[in-house]
């Protein structure tokens, strides 16, 4: 039992979460006095660590739709030692190719990703990191099913899209409800959600097209081509969905999978790159792919331990991403030092917004010159901040029941 506690305090760092959550940060309420220059652009100001996205002109003449795909598990790691990650051989060529063709922002000087962070690092809290900017809170995990509303203060990715028309879907394999993602979008701006219980009332599906979460991701792929002709037809369209094979302990294996490698997580992803090359070669061949911005995000780094017990303790593991039809371009995308976070503005940047001061929350517009909190502040001291307690995020931001 003692070895036992040990390990999980080890494990889950859990002496130091007690420790910060009797502990108060104060960087979500510093105001600070934007200083603009007469006739110049304002950049932005790389001291401010949290901006609020209210207090923020957003804007931007024809600007593209969105395709954002949050991708189960997906890490850099499971990519060759040329490329980036720890493997002798690739088994993501096609979405390897994505990236150098198209923007991928890098830790390193080969193709790279988003840091795991406090708050980012499970599907829920991915998803609402990159949507606000804002990491999710550790005690409530995945149980933000249990309050009626989901971060109620925050500005979203969703809530700016909204206000400038755009019609907002999301596409899951797997219900809808858990963690409280149907009340994280629906309640910021978007407009339907289809998720496996409302796809199961319009198609029909086989048995060997379902797995224990849901829909394989074939399948949901498939379907998504129908959802995206649909809005496509009502104007300005922002198309999410969220992908699940490579959810741990050990993914699901389709019929599509090959049988090429012997980890078998690796035949998953080596599908999983085929069918993300191939939807992108769909989305390329569509009338409105020349003006609709595509992002490809990996959620956070496997969770099925036994696949990355090879992983050298000195590698950093990272999330992969890759922007298509960015409408702005930068050559600072190597050796950089963002999170999760940092996909909200950079987002809306690809996409043709214009945002003063390129900071939402406490995320930072990686188009721009400006450095991350990280980067700025360094990750240990942003990491100890997001973990102390914050009357501001309590009040302002999730205003509990």
């Amino acid at each position: 039992m003692i070895l036992s506690l040990l390990y999980t305090n080890n494990r889950y760092n859990v002496t130091a979460y007690f420790n910060y959550q009797s502990q108060k940060t104060t960087i979500y309420n510093k105001k600070k006095k934007v200083h603009k220059k007469k006739n110049t652009e304002y950049i932005g100001d790389s001291t401010i660590i949290y901006q609020n996205p209210e207090d923020v002109k957003i804007s931007g003449d024809n600007t593209n739709n969105l395709i954002y795909i949050y991708l189960e598990s997906f890490e850099n790691t499971f990519l060759d030692t040329e490329n980036g990650g720890i493997k002798n051989v690739n088994c993501l060529p096609e979405l390897t190719e994505l990236a150098k063709q198209n923007t991928n922002f890098s830790n390193t000087d080969q193709l790279g990703g988003a840091l795991p962070f406090t708050g980012t690092t499970w599907t829920i809290a991915s998803m609402t990191s990159q949507f606000t900017g804002l990491p999710l809170k550790v005690e409530v995990a995945n149980d933000m099913d249990q309050q009626n509303r989901f971060m109620p203060g925050a500005k979203t990715i969703g809530d700016i899209l909204n206000e400038n028309g755009y019609i907002q879907e999301l596409m899951i394999g797997s219900q809808k409800e858990f963690a409280g993602t149907d009340k994280l979008f629906l309640q910021h701006g978007f407009d339907k959600i289809c998720d496996i219980n409302s796809l199961k009332q319009e198609y029909s599906f086989k048995s060997n097209e379902l797995n224990q979460w849901g829909l394989d991701d074939y399948k949901l792929f498939e379907l998504a081509k129908n959802e995206i002709t649909q809005l496509a037809q009502t104007g300005k369209f922002n198309f999410t969905m969220a992908t699940i094979d490579c959810h741990m302990p050990k993914g699901f294996l389709c019929k599509y999978c090959p049988n090429t490698y012997e980890n078998r997580y690796e035949n998953i992803y080596a599908c999983q790159s085929k069918l993300i090359n191939s939807f992108i070669d769909w989305c390329k061949s569509q009338s409105w792919y020349e003006n609709t911005t595509i992002v490809l995000v990996g959620d956070h780094p496997t969770m099925a331990q036994q696949y990355v017990n090879d992983v050298p303790s000195d590698y950093q593991r990272t999330t992969y991403n890759c922007f298509i039809n960015s409408k702005v371009t930068t050559d600072q995308i190597k050796n950089r030092q963002f999170t999760h976070m940092d996909m909200y503005p950079t987002t809306l940047a690809a996409m043709g917004f214009n945002i003063e001061g390129n900071k939402l929350a406490l995320g930072t517009n990686l188009f721009s010159e400006l450095p991350t909190i990280i980067e700025k502040y360094g990750q240990d001291y942003i990491n100890e901040e997001v973990q102390k307690s914050s009357e501001y995020l309590d009040k302002n931001i999730y205003q509990f029941n």
